[in-house]
């Protein structure tokens, strides 16, 4: 007897684990924003903290659009501080290609954003 209560148990475990998954699953929040410009020499990024400070890291790895024979190079884990309610400017030299870019912004506080650039 106890062994069909022990199955019981564990077939209404396995069902319930991805009711649970499902339930704490909401809409994220994005801690920071990204805006991009660019000129001849190269293209800002600027982040601003809507939630987001501390140690950040700024990665971008082209997506799709390049014009050019070779994919722009990506950038991993350029680190930079983010005050709060602040905004911070990475520069980075180079040409627009029309690239879009796969891009993420990690801060120790607000957590992870992840962000579709075009430039």
């Amino acid at each position: 007897m106890s062994t069909i209560i022990k199955a019981i148990g564990t077939a209404a475990a396995t069902l319930a684990a991805p009711a649970i998954l499902v339930a704490g699953a909401g809409s994220a929040q994005a801690a920071s924003t990204l805006d991009t410009t660019s000129d001849a020499a190269g293209v800002t990024v600027e982040v601003t903290s809507t939630g987001s400070q501390g140690l950040c890291f700024y990665s971008a790895e082209p997506w799709f659009g390049w014009k050019t024979v070779v994919p722009p190079l990506p950038v991993y884990k350029v680190p930079f501080v983010l005050q709060a309610n602040q905004s911070h400017n990475l520069w980075f030299p180079g040409i627009q290609t029309g690239t879009t870019w796969k891009a993420k912004v990690e801060c120790t506080i607000g957590g992870v954003d992840f962000f579709n650039p075009t430039y």
